[in-house]
């Protein structure tokens, strides 16, 4: 069975925007697509540049460094620089929290 740890609350994240957390040592970018919540790894897998700073627009990240475009609902590349996805993480929110997968 998948263990899930607490990241944020939803009220901390509005929707159309990212926020960085860190679980067990690991940084995510969360984002808030109306109402719904995605978890992939914050670090663009071009060059290393935190996703969570960039900008959302839709299911859309788009790297702040280079303008790699990232789906956060799967972490596939959907235009480069970057060639490699970035890890997708299975999110829930109960109460007003969101976990996610560890």
């Amino acid at each position: 069975m998948q263990q899930f740890g607490f990241v944020a609350q939803v009220s901390e994240i509005a929707p159309g925007s990212l926020k960085q957390v860190e679980i067990d040592g690991t940084e995510l970018a969360i984002a808030n697509v109306e109402g719904r919540f995605f978890a992939i790894d914050n670090e663009c897998t071009h060059s290393g540049c935190a996703l969570a700073d960039g900008e959302l627009d839709g299911y859309e990240v788009t790297c702040g460094c280079h303008g790699s475009r990232f789906d956060v609902r799967t972490g596939a590349v959907l235009s480069g620089p970057a060639l490699d996805p970035v890890a997708s993480v299975p999110v829930r929110v109960e109460d007003g929290r969101i976990l996610v997968a560890r």
